[in-house]
């Protein structure tokens, strides 16, 4: 009887805000709706059913956090069922797209669109902001352009389906672990210590506002003065959790909200298979970008800024917002030197030269793993995870001791939330290396999200026991800016956290 219960809850639920409750998370749904069905004092899960059923969907999201009226019960589901993980500066490939190119275009534009005397205007929407890292990223991103903040009428607006997530955002204040790859100097600029906590500045947090908004329901944000008013939207790991139907309507709504040459950003293959053919969708090397074609809709000529940009689903060989690099090769270069070239370009963020290159070098090579590997790494930083997939597993199949091949695989997985995957090669790697601790990290993160608590604590005891025998200074990798001590801290706090009744 439950299981059928448990079925008419969770299409009760992808009805409401487009979340899909796939198999393998049924009981997990199960553990968190008796949680909510006791606390309104129910004693099965049919009378959970018909509670929610009985709610006025229309107005049980979107509105405003008042600490002292109660929150709805849709919110308070969503506050349990969502994953709010986020840091600052996800993803640094896209925020330096935004940084380098598209914030800039959009200011230029925007400044000589604006009427003689008045003040331009810029709208920006990060959608399913959780804690609000992202925004303020944006906001510190905008402010390292120099942006005249005083000159502009600006719109920072993020919005989350979790009011929990809200008023966390609302307040500013994050954890170390929030600046896991945030530069020192940044976080010392824009960020205040109190205590064993860090707060935004007032001079940025001023410009952004959160607000609770369901994606699928809502006409949030509801602070823009109208439709078709957005310069620029952040959906990013978000459309992983959604069903294809709402997915397609969400995408709806973001194009009736972009002004005209606005762009959306979202995870790099959260739109695979989606018609976005009434963008203009263009493949950079640090991810996909979606653009509401100009109004009318007329050819553009081959000298404007925006050329290069067409309309219709990305194909084997998009068009580019810029020009790639083109790299020289020299014949009489030796391998190891080209092998360098290719690693250089790697850790430079060139993606695309370092694909090129070290695709050259394992074609002419076919034994050459170390090439295999760079490119590997270059498509799944791009998005191109099936291409990274295949040359992993090339390398496995022939260097099955080859870790770090087994952690992007893991990697990947988890990225494309396929955590039993992710579980699996996090395990192999364990298996084959038990010292191998960023394994025990990111596997005691995935029984976190998988709500299992008890695996997620015998593992972090194991990551900690591991990281007690590393010099506290030594960084886990050269990705991240966090040191032994500060995951030893992390961990220690969340272990405190799971004890507590």
């Amino acid at each position: 009887m439950d299981d059928l219960t448990l079925k008419r809850i969770s299409q009760l639920i992808a009805d409401h805000s487009g979340l899909c409750i796939r198999l393998q998370d049924v009981q997990l749904l199960s553990d968190k709706v008796w949680l909510r069905a006791r606390a309104l004092g129910l004693t099965s899960l049919a009378d959970y059913y018909d509670y929610l059923k009985g709610l006025d969907h229309s107005s049980s999201v979107l509105g405003s956090v008042n600490p002292h009226q109660p929150r709805s019960e849709w919110q308070e589901l969503y506050s349990i069922l969502t994953v709010n993980e986020s840091y600052f500066f996800r993803d640094s490939n896209q925020l330096r797209l935004l940084s380098d190119r598209l914030l800039p275009e959009i200011l230029q534009r925007k400044q000589m669109a604006a009427p003689l005397g008045s003040k331009p205007r810029l709208s920006i929407w990060s959608a399913g902001c959780s804690t609000g890292e992202e925004l303020y990223s944006i906001a510190i991103a905008l402010d390292q352009l120099n942006f005249p903040w005083h000159q502009w009428n600006t719109q920072l607006i993020g919005t989350d389906i979790s009011t929990a997530a809200i008023q966390s955002a609302r307040a500013g204040l994050y954890g170390s672990w929030s600046f896991r790859q945030t530069p020192a100097d940044l976080r010392q600029r824009y960020f205040q210590a109190q205590g064993q906590v860090y707060k935004i500045c007032d001079r940025l947090q001023q410009h952004v506002v959160f607000q609770v908004g369901n994606l699928l329901q809502d006409l949030c944000p509801s602070l823009v003065p109208g439709q078709g008013d957005l310069d620029l939207i952040l959906c990013r790991n978000v459309f992983i959790y959604l069903d294809r139907q709402a997915i397609g309507q969400i995408i709806q709504k973001f194009h009736r909200a972009l002004i005209p040459q606005g762009y959306l950003l979202t995870g790099h293959t959260e739109l695979y298979g989606q018609d976005t053919s009434q963008f203009q969708v263009t493949s950079c090397p640090e991810t996909v970008v979606y653009q509401k074609p100009p109004q009318p809709a007329l050819p553009l000529p081959a000298a404007s800024t925006t050329a290069g940009l067409r309309q219709g689903t990305p194909s084997p060989q998009p068009a580019r917002l810029s020009p790639l690099k083109v790299v020289s090769s020299n014949p009489n270069k030796s391998l190891e030197a080209v092998l360098e070239e290719a690693a250089a370009f790697l850790q430079q963020d060139d993606y695309a030269s370092a694909i090129r290159t070290a695709k050259q070098l394992y074609q002419a090579h076919p034994h050459c793993i170390a090439a295999r590997k760079i490119a590997a790494r270059a498509y799944a930083n791009t998005g191109c995870y099936s291409q990274a997939k295949q040359l992993c597993q090339q390398v496995i199949q022939n260097h099955p001791l080859h870790l770090d091949m087994h952690y992007l695989l893991a990697q990947i997985a988890e990225d494309e939330n396929d955590l039993e995957t992710a579980k699996r090669h996090l395990r192999k790697i364990i298996y084959l290396d038990p010292d191998f601790v960023k394994a025990y990290l990111d596997l005691a993160s995935i029984y976190d999200r998988a709500n299992q608590p008890e695996k997620a604590k015998t593992t972090r005891e194991h990551a900690l026991i591991l990281l007690s025998k590393l010099p506290p200074g030594q960084l886990l990798d050269d990705h991240s800016d966090v040191t032994v001590a500060q995951w030893q801290e992390h961990l220690k706090k969340q272990a405190a956290g799971s004890d507590r009744p």
